[in-house]
C-alpha cells in the first residue's frame, strides 16, 4: 500500500495527458498525419521517378526507325560520363545525364567495353548499354595476302587505322614481347615472328591492341600449318625438315612464284640444291635484306653481308622472309619429282627450268639476259 499514491499519481497524469490536454493530443495527431503525408509523397515521387527512368530506358531517341546508323568509337579507359557524353554528341541518346544515371542504376557503369560500335538513334538506351556491355564492336575485314612481310602487314593495318605501324613491327619482330616462354606449341630458333603471321582474311575491330592482332594471326597459323604437316606425315614419309625449316623454304617459294602449278617445281629445285649442299641462290632472300625498294636484283646486291643472303651462304636462311600460304607449304611437303637445279624467269610470271649450268646459261641467253 506504500506505493499506492504513486500509482494513483500515474493514472492521474495519464488522464491529464489524454483527456485534460487536448491541444497536446491534437499536436501529436498533426505530427503523425504530416509524417504520413511526407512518406506517402516521397513514395509517390519515387514511383514516378522510377517509372520515368524505365520509360527513358525503354524509349529510343528516334522512335521512327528511320534514323541513320552511327559509328561511335569508345576509347579504352573511358568513364561512364565520357561515354554518355559521346553518345549524346552523336545523337544516339537524348540526354547524357539521364543515360549516365541509367548506367549507375543498372550497374553497367565501369563495365562497358572500348571499341567501335555501330549504333542507331532508334535503339533504346538499354539496348545501347547491352551492345557496349557485350562488346559488339564493328568488325573490319582485312585481307593479308600470301607473301607479305611483317612490314607490309603493319602498313595494311595502319592504313585501316587498326594498329600503330611502328609498334606492330616492334612487337612482331620480338615474339618475347607478345608470348610468354613456352607459350607457343613449337620452338622457334629466332625471335622474329616473320612467316608466322598467317596470310588470311581476318575480322578485326578497332580497339584491339597490337598484341591481340599478332596473337590472332599466329593463332590462325597454329590452326592451319601444324595440322597440315601432321596430316602429310601420317599419309607419306616424313620430310627431313623441321616446322621452322618448312616455313622458311615455303616463304622463299611464295616470294619466287606467281603461278600455282610452279610451286612444287620451284620447291623441288630448292630441295635438290639443299640435298647436294648447293647454295640456293634465291633472289627473294637478297631482296629481303636490300635497303633499296626495287624488284630487280643487281650483281652488287649479291655481295650484301647477311645470313639471309643465300648467294653467300649455303643452306636455308635463319628464318622465313615472308608469310607463306598453305599452298606453298604443301609444295615443300609434296615437291615435284624433278631433277632440275636451275630456273630463270621468262618475264611472264613463269620460269624456264634447267638440269645443268650450261642449259641454264643457254636459257638465259635465249631469254635476253
Amino acid at each position: 500500500f506504500a506505493r499506492l499514491p504513486a500509482a494513483v499519481w500515474g493514472v492521474a497524469m495519464a488522464d491529464k495527458w489524454f483527456h485534460g490536454d487536448e491541444r497536446r493530443l491534437a499536436g501529436l495527431w498533426h505530427w503523425v498525419t504530416t509524417l504520413s503525408g511526407v512518406l506517402f509523397g516521397a513514395a509517390f515521387l519515387s514511383i514516378v521517378a522510377f517509372s520515368s527512368l524505365v520509360m527513358v530506358a525503354m524509349r529510343p531517341h528516334e522512335p521512327t526507325g528511320l534514323a541513320l546508323d552511327v559509328v561511335v568509337s569508345i576509347p579504352a579507359g573511358a568513364s561512364g560520363e565520357k561515354i554518355a557524353s559521346l553518345l549524346s554528341e552523336e545523337g544516339v541518346v537524348a540526354d547524357a545525364q539521364l543515360f549516365r544515371l541509367l548506367l549507375r542504376l543498372t550497374g553497367a557503369d565501369g563495365r562497358l567495353r572500348a571499341g567501335e560500335y555501330l549504333l542507331n538513334p532508334s535503339m533504346a538506351p538499354m539496348e545501347v548499354i547491352e551492345h557496349l556491355n557485350a562488346g559488339r564492336s564493328v568488325a573490319h575485314r582485312v585481307v593479308i595476302p600470301e607473301g607479305y612481310r611483317i612490314d607490309s602487314i603493319a602498313r595494311v593495318l595502319a592504313s585501316r587505322e587498326l594498329a600503330d605501324e611502328e609498334r606492330f613491327k616492334e612487337l612482331a619482330y620480338d615474339l618475347n614481347s607478345v608470348f610468354a616462354e613456352d607459350e607457343l606449341p613449337f620452338d622457334l630458333p629466332i625471335v622474329s615472328l616473320e612467316g608466322y603471321l598467317f596470310p588470311d582474311s581476318y575480322e578485326f575491330v578497332r580497339g584491339q591492341s597490337e598484341e591481340e592482332l599478332i596473337r590472332q594471326m599466329v593463332g590462325r597459323f597454329i590452326q592451319v600449318i601444324p595440322p597440315a604437316i601432321a596430316q602429310h606425315e601420317a599419309e607419306y614419309d616424313p620430310v627431313n625438315l623441321s616446322l621452322h625449316e618448312i616455313v622458311t623454304l615455303a616463304s622463299i617459294v611464295e616470294r619466287e612464284v606467281m603461278t600455282d602449278f610452279e610451286r612444287p617445281m620451284v620447291a623441288g629445285v630448292y630441295l635438290n640444291r639443299l640435298a647436294i649442299d648447293m647454295p640456293l641462290q634465291a633472289d627473294p632472300t637478297v631482296r629481303y635484306v636490300m635497303t633499296e625498294d626495287r624488284n630487280r636484283v643487281l650483281y652488287r646486291d649479291l655481295e650484301i653481308e647477311s645470313p639471309f643472303n643465300t648467294y653467300r651462304n649455303r643452306g636455308l636462311p635463319p628464318g622465313p622472309i615472308a608469310s607463306p600460304g598453305l599452298a606453298s607449304v604443301k609444295a615443300v611437303l609434296e615437291p615435284a619429282d624433278v631433277d632440275y637445279l636451275f630456273f630463270v624467269s621468262r618475264r611472264d610470271g613463269t620460269h624456264q627450268f634447267s638440269r645443268t649450268f650450261n642449259e641454264h646459261v643457254r636459257a638465259r641467253r635465249e631469254l635476253g639476259y
